[in-house]
């Protein structure tokens, strides 16, 4: 946490006012800053690094 603003700054796949949350589905990276950029049938990724993670069916980097 800033040691004057105390305002924590989340790692990756990680929010909340003490950093206690899991990013909700679809959101990624530091405080879930991120929105995942997905195809596949639920358009989830990895809540650290971003990566599409793709269901049966679906191939590639976007899961298309």
């Amino acid at each position: 946490c800033h040691p004057v603003t105390g305002t924590c700054s989340c790692a990756p796949g990680w929010t909340g006012h003490n950093c206690q949350r899991a990013c909700d589905a679809g959101r990624w990276g530091p405080d879930c800053a991120h929105r995942c950029n997905c195809s596949n049938s639920d358009g989830s990724c990895s809540a650290e690094t971003g990566q599409c993670l793709c269901d049966a069916g679906y191939t590639g980097s976007r899961c298309q």
